[in-house]
Formats: structure tokens, C-alpha cells, sequence
């Protein structure tokens, strides 16, 4: 009891103390709250003098928010001296609320301000150093995200130039407007070009372009190609490149996996032809010919160096694809062949079902022969026979289930007595059975391993 009312006579102190003095109970200052933490190395000598360069100024410092580079301090070699410069990308209230890059060189141990550069965003999307035009020395290019527009972005290309004493200087190069952004050697003359999708929506109807663009030894930026895409694109979920030859012609080839709505993509498919020195689209109207409502990506299904596109086909019967609803969320089980365009290695098309709930896709060479059945109480997938005539389920063949770690311990063996495992994750185990209806069927452990891909 005495314990008691010392603590209260002490609380009931402080508590006097605070309100005579006019403190709240905010024991740190905002300014503290929002002070970035101290780095290490050089990446801290960097801040240090940054901290110096701004003081008595209120600053706020910007992170990218994708790319490789995840720090408001980059660090890169920028004029081949084999020493780091370092950019730092901040806003400063006291002008604008336009982001800034602070281009810092060390000289003679001493961090020192060489360009102070006004970007054109309120925030930075990301940051990349290409080469464009094969010089060995790299360029700069900042992804700026817009004050007013979160899906358009405007990117910005320096150029690092040297002069005497070796001191350089930034210079900006190019403006470009874009939606999505890769580097690829396109014209394959063994220079990374820059690739940009632009949705352009400031006019009545949305006009969707691929732009292909190389950087000239004057440093001018060329804009070699440009393409009108599908009209119907929302946004761009990936960007991959293959190579090809055909007929001794070499071929570089561009899969954009486009999101046509929520609930389906479709892949537009750029080609270069060394001869005639032109990129054209492949499929011509790839709204409709590659739409898919999974939103699997374009990938090399059959590890022959060249992608395949996902293009939904027949299920079984007349049906292209079943739906369930577990927990509110839809799911919709398709059936998959993986196009192959002209120049691919496979001899012949790919089919797989897809598995949305448990992310997985298995290889499925019986045709209509084979359909299946996913059973929500048991959380797995049946395959079995279908009967074309009768327009029925038959016999299950064999079935895939996942079993997450915490329902059950290996030790008990509860659940494996009857399957074999087909792949280990963090989360559970996928197995499988084989019923004898199965086996007569010729389905084998090496049938189902071979085939089965995690997504």
C-alpha cells in the first residue's frame, strides 16, 4: 500500500510539473521524429555533408520507390575515375515541391557540391544508369513520379560530361513521358536501348504506344521506333525479350503482358527485323486472340530460350473454364495453351491446367480425355476422366493437395500414409495420389513431377 501511494504521489508530481511548464506528452520533437537515421560509410560521410550543404534549411530527402537503388543516397561511378559520386534526391520547401538531386563528388577527402538539379516530379519513381550509346560510360536516368498523375510518369536522361581536370558537369539529355520502361538491345548492335510504353489519355480516346529510343555519338537521344499498340491497355504488368533467327534472319522479339481489366491480360508482341531494319507487331489484334482472365505472364513454359504466351483454351466439354468462391475471393481454374510464334524451338503446342488457389501449373497432354474437379472440403484437386459422349466426370485418375505446415507434423504422418510428396515451400507441402484407375491409365510419379510448375 505504501509502494502504492509513493507512485501515485509521483505521477501526480510530474503531471504538475507538465502543466506548469506548458509541455505536452509528446516526448520528442517532430523534428527528431522525422530526422533520417544516421547511415554508415560512405553512404554516412555523404549524409554528413549533405546535412552541412542544408543547414538552417528545411528539407525533406526522397527514396525511389522501385529499382535497385532504394536510398535517397546513390552512390555510382558516374565518370569512370573509379570513384563513387553520389546523387541525393530531396525536396526543399523553401522553393518548390519539386524533387532535387544534389550531385556530390569527393575531392581530396572532402565532399563537395558539383550540380544542384531541379527534377521534374514530386517524388522518384526509380533510378538507373544504362549506357546508351556503347561508350563504356554510363547515363542517367531518373523515373520521376507526377504530381497529379499516379499511373503516367516522366523520365528524365542525363548525360556525365568531363572537362578539364577532370570535372563534369550533368546535363539533361531527354524528357520523355511513359507508362512502363525496359532496357533491351532491340536493333541488336550491342547497345542497350531504352523501350517505353505510353498510354497517352489527353486526348477522347487513349492512344497506346511502344517507343524504342538510343542515345547517337553527339549525345542527341533518337527515337528509332515507335509503334501503335492496343487501345484497350490499362497498365503493363511485365516486359520480356527473346531471340530468334528464322530463315537467317535475325530477330529480336518484345512481349508486353498487358491488364486489360482487373480480371485479364493479353500479350502484345513486338518483333525486329535486322534486314529491313523495322520493328512491327506480331499479332495483330492481341486484345483478342491472347486474352486470359489468369493473370499468368508470358513466360519460357518449356525451357527452350524462347517465351510462350498463356492463351486460354477449351476446359472440357464446351466449357473454357471453372470457377469457385472459397472465403468470398473467386477463382477461376483455366486451361492453358502456351502459343509458340514463328521461330520458337518447341515442335508443338503446350498445354497446362492452371491452379489459381494454390498457384501451380501442371502439364496436361490427354486433351478431352482428362478434366477436373477441385474439392473445396479435402483442398485438393481431382483429375479424372471425362467422358465426351455423356458429358460426365468419371473415374479420378490421381490428385494434387496442399497441406499447410501448421495443420499437420510430419511425425504423426497423419495425411501422407497415401501420398507422395511433390514439391516443399514454407508454407505446407504439395502431394499427390495415384488411385489404380490412375495407374491403368498409365499416369506415373514421373507424369505428374515432370510437369508440375510453381507460379
Amino acid at each position: 500500500m505504501k509502494n502504492f501511494k509513493r507512485i501515485l504521489s509521483i505521477v501526480l508530481v510530474l503531471a504538475m510539473l507538465l502543466l506548469s511548464t506548458g509541455c505536452s506528452l509528446n516526448f520528442f520533437s517532430t523534428d527528431s521524429l522525422l530526422k533520417p537515421p544516421a547511415l554508415t560509410g560512405k553512404s554516412g560521410e555523404v549524409q554528413e555533408a549533405f546535412n552541412k550543404l542544408m543547414s538552417g534549411k528545411t528539407f525533406q530527402l526522397k527514396t525511389p520507390v522501385k529499382g535497385e537503388y532504394k536510398s535517397a543516397f546513390v552512390l555510382y561511378d558516374l565518370d569512370n575515375d573509379s570513384e563513387e559520386e553520389a546523387l541525393v534526391f530531396y525536396t526543399d520547401s523553401s522553393t518548390d515541391t519539386s524533387v532535387r538531386i544534389a550531385v556530390l563528388d569527393c575531392v581530396k577527402n572532402t565532399w563537395i557540391l558539383i550540380n544542384d538539379i531541379k527534377g521534374s516530379g514530386s517524388g522518384v519513381y526509380d533510378v538507373s544508369f544504362p549506357d546508351l550509346n556503347g561508350d563504356g560510360s554510363p547515363e542517367i536516368v531518373v523515373a520521376w513520379t507526377l504530381f497529379d498523375n499516379k499511373l503516367t510518369k516522366l523520365l528524365t536522361i542525363y548525360c556525365v560530361e568531363t572537362g578539364n581536370n577532370n570535372q563534369f558537369t550533368i546535363e539533361t539529355l531527354a524528357n520523355e513521358y511513359f507508362n512502363s520502361k525496359t532496357y533491351i538491345d532491340l536493333n541488336s548492335n550491342g547497345v542497350s536501348d531504352l523501350i517505353l510504353v505510353y498510354l497517352d489519355d489527353s486526348g477522347e480516346v487513349q492512344n497506346s504506344y511502344f517507343r524504342a529510343f538510343s542515345l547517337d555519338n553527339t549525345n542527341t537521344i533518337v527515337k528509332f521506333s515507335e509503334l501503335l499498340l492496343d487501345s484497350s491497355i490499362t497498365s503493363v504488368s511485365a516486359i520480356n525479350h527473346d531471340y530468334i533467327t528464322q530463315r537467317d534472319n535475325e530477330y529480336t522479339r518484345v512481349f508486353i503482358d498487358c491488364l486489360k481489366s482487373d480480371t485479364s491480360i493479353f500479350t502484345e508482341v513486338i518483333s525486329w527485323n535486322l534486314t529491313s531494319s523495322k520493328a512491327a507487331r506480331v499479332i495483330q489484334d492481341p486484345a483478342k486472340t491472347t486474352t486470359r482472365s489468369s493473370k499468368l505472364l508470358t513466360q519460357d513454359i518449356d525451357n527452350d530460350a524462347n517465351f510462350e504466351i498463356p492463351v486460354t483454351t477449351k476446359f472440357f466439354s464446351d466449357k473454357k473454364e471453372s470457377s469457385i468462391v472459397i472465403s468470398g475471393v473467386v477463382y477461376n481454374f483455366t486451361m492453358l495453351e502456351w502459343l509458340n510464334l514463328a521461330g520458337d524451338k518447341s515442335d508443338e503446342e503446350l498445354k497446362t491446367f492452371y491452379n489459381p488457389v494454390h498457384s501451380y501449373l501442371l502439364g496436361f497432354p490427354w486433351g478431352d480425355n482428362v478434366t477436373v474437379k477441385f474439392d473445396k472440403i479435402e483442398n485438393q484437386t481431382n483429375y479424372c476422366i471425362w467422358n465426351d459422349s455423356t458429358n460426365e466426370i468419371e473415374d479420378i485418375l490421381f490428385s494434387i493437395k496442399f497441406i499447410e505446415k501448421q495443420s499437420v507434423t510430419k511425425e504423426t504422418n497423419e495425411f501422407y500414409d497415401d501420398y507422395l510428396i511433390l514439391e516443399s515451400t514454407n508454407e505446407g507441402d504439395f502431394v499427390f495420389e495415384i488411385t489404380p484407375y490412375g495407374e491403368s491409365f498409365g499416369i506415373t510419379e514421373k507424369t505428374i513431377k515432370s510437369t508440375f510448375i510453381m507460379i
